[in-house]
């Protein structure tokens, strides 16, 4: 081969009329087995939902609230931090068909502020309150569907705040333009040791601190309401904070067993929920307050009225206990996904009974109103925000930048292989179990193997020397074999062992990702993620598992970890804790795993790189340290997938050493353009 300089300055390699044949490999299997995949999964999730079955007693409930509660509060990582004040501030305020209309910031935490509209009734108040928050609306509080009901509370005599959540509206990476708060934004601050849905909860709960400081607001009566993930949020909001005394979630009630096989956001995910509680559990907690559930007939199936009423009709149970049944209602709408009119309708008269004791709670028809221009209601003009916005990414760049450093100090290099094989293995170990040889093909010996409930396709070729490359895409087989490291085993003369990581190759299908080609896996790390254990960590088990086998039918000595993208970050943290391999090579794998670090895009990683705590215990340079192995990075990339320069592989390199002496690791560590 030769290096070729490209005026990008990315080194690239030309290879020779040999090295570009292109390669195949045969499949193990005569079809595809993404079913040993998902069908598992589906069963514990169904499992689930049976045995975590609220109590049958008030006594047993009133033991197990708190219990729940905290539970809950670990789960989504919750933190309310009241040591520093809110800094209100206002940089406008409307006068618009009888209301009036102000553009503020809060301080929700340390270093993360809230853009807010506060709508405001005519008259002396105190006003019931209602927060309201967005879903999935990139423009946040201005879009016109979120301007609505804050325009209608107002009128009918509430006091609304109307929030951007974090990385919407005017919380985005650039600020005035629009961005989806969810995928490797949303996914980034898990890997931190935060959750999206911890921080909008706490933000909403230091909202209801904001609402509750005003003169004008009743404090007994506060509310809140918001769709799909909005809605999501007043369930858990309604359930955290007793203050809440009405919530109105609008097409986000379903099931926690049917998001386990189906399609939501990252800000709807709460890790390891699955492990003490289902849905009706968070629905629960709101008793004995009041609490309206509205579906749309003609939703999807992960908030079809067929699954809402699944939680509904479980919780009711709790409800009962207080002879609070009235208070737990719901509304099914002749609508698809959002907030349509019959919706705000059905909030208002369920908040004029609960909030201002008028009415019978009925939906009852609702003042006309006009919205406005969004720029008009942005709290600052596009790209004139102040530096104390911080965006996610920012916000969560520095968190990661806390963490190295934090990592820094700890020199017990048992603990944190402890500590990351416990994380790894999350709620799922797994242990080998059977081999089923079948016919060779193409000079390949294919191998079915199964480790607990996890099925691993492999196929095994005899080498002429003592060691033996175990070989992994994060896509399928065939990309993997025009790789430049299978390309090195193959002329090194080790034997080969490759094998499709879970979810994968000849285990995947399409359902398991949002953007299919490539596949970004969104959806399985979500599924796993329920479940109390990572995509990625199975890939870890698995790299050691068959290393384990090899031995078992092969005469080798030395074994090889190797990846392409992220298998290869899976190929080093397996390595960092069994120290099975003597070697591990990468090509064009991410050097960190902080998706915030640059623009992650699926066609360089996937969110199997999403996993819950990780950068608090090690990064891929602590990974690699702690793995005592020589190991091989060939092109390691950023997250948008452009190749370190050769002055960020310096940076790289130093840090790993950095990493070596602090562990007195043998690791000895080679980037190559």
């Amino acid at each position: 081969m030769r290096k070729i300089q490209y005026t990008s300055n990315k080194e690239r390699y030309i290879m020779s009329a040999e090295d570009t044949k292109t390669k195949t490999l045969p499949s193990v299997w005569n079809e595809p087995f993404p079913q040993s995949v998902t069908q598992p999964l589906r069963t514990e999730a169904a499992k689930r939902f049976r045995t975590l079955q609220l109590p049958e007693t008030k006594e047993e409930w009133e033991k197990l609230r708190p219990e729940l509660y905290r539970k809950t509060a670990e789960a989504m990582r919750l933190k309310i931090d009241r040591s520093s004040d809110l800094d209100y501030e206002e940089t406008g305020s409307i006068r618009h068909d009888g209301i009036t209309i102000k553009k503020i910031s809060f301080r929700a935490a340390p270093n993360r502020y809230v853009t807010a509209n506060l709508y405001i009734p005519d008259g002396e108040g105190p006003f019931p309150a209602i927060l309201n928050v967005h879903g999935h609306r990139f423009q946040g509080k201005v879009a016109a569907n979120v301007q609505s009901r804050g325009h209608v509370f107002a009128k009918c005599g509430y006091v609304c705040l109307s929030t951007d959540v974090f990385g919407a509206g005017e919380r985005t990476t650039t600020h005035g333009v629009p961005e989806y708060h969810g995928r490797y934004r949303g996914a980034s601050l898990m890997n931190v040791g935060e959750t999206l849905m911890g921080i909008q909860v706490a933000e909403s709960m230091r909202a209801i601190d904001l609402l509750q400081s005003f003169p004008f607001v009743d404090k007994d009566n506060i509310g809140v309401t918001g769709a799909s993930g909005g809605g999501n949020q007043t369930m858990y909001v309604a359930a955290m904070d007793e203050r809440v005394k009405a919530a109105v979630p609008v097409c986000s009630v379903g099931t926690y067993e049917v998001y386990v096989r189906s399609l939501n956001c990252f800000c709807e995910l709460m890790p390891g929920g699955l492990n003490f509680t289902e849905e009706y559990g968070i629905l629960a907690l709101t008793a004995p307050r009041a609490l309206k559930i509205c579906n749309g007939v003609n939703d999807i199936e992960v908030f079809s009225v067929n699954e809402m009423l699944r939680s509904f009709n479980e919780a009711k149970k709790v409800f009962r206990f207080y002879n609070a049944e009235v208070n737990l209602t719901h509304e099914v709408l002749n609508r698809v996904h959002g907030y349509f009119p019959e919706a705000l309708e059905a909030a208002v008269g369920f908040f004029d009974l609960h909030l201002k004791g008028v009415g019978h709670g009925m939906a009852h028809q609702v003042p006309d109103y006009t919205s406005l221009p969004e720029n008009d209601l942005m709290v600052w003009q596009p790209k004139t925000a102040p530096t104390k916005l911080k965006s996610m990414i920012a916000w969560t760049n520095e968190k990661a930048g806390e963490l190295a450093k934090n990592r820094s100090l700890e020199k017990d290099t048992a603990k944190v292989k402890d500590r990351l094989t416990a994380l790894l293995h999350g709620n799922k170990t797994l242990n080998f179990k059977n081999c089923i040889e079948i016919s060779e093909k193409d000079g390949w010996r294919r191998f079915s193997i199964e480790a607990d409930d996890v099925m691993i396709p492999v196929l095994f070729k005899k080498g002429t020397n003592d060691t033996c490359s175990i070989l992994a895409s994060d896509i399928n087989k065939t990309e993997f074999a025009n790789s430049r490291i299978y390309q090195e085993a193959e002329k090194a003369g080790n034997s080969l062992l490759i094998f499709d990581p879970y979810g994968t190759g000849e285990l995947y299908a399409p359902e398991f990702s949002m953007h299919p080609m490539p596949p970004d896996y969104h959806n399985l790390t979500r599924h796993c993620a329920w479940l109390g254990f990572s995509m990625f960590g199975i890939w870890t088990q698995e790299f050691n598992i068959l290393a384990d086998w090899i031995k078992t039918i092969a005469n080798v000595e030395n074994i090889i970890f190797g990846g392409l993208r992220d298998a290869g970050a899976a190929a080093i943290y397996a390595a960092a804790v069994s120290n099975k391999a003597s070697g591990i090579m990468t090509e064009k794998t991410v050097f960190s795993l902080n998706l915030a670090e640059s623009a992650f895009t699926h066609d360089a990683a996937t969110l199997a790189l999403a996993v819950q705590d990780i950068l608090c215990i090690a990064d891929i340079s602590t990974a690699a340290a702690l793995s005592d192995a020589s190991i091989c990075f060939i092109q390691p990339i950023h997250g948008d997938g452009t190749v370190l320069s050769a002055e960020e592989q310096k940076v790289f390199a130093s840090a790993m050493k950095k990493e070596t002496e602090l562990f007195m690791s043998k690791s000895l560590v080679t980037i190559l353009d």
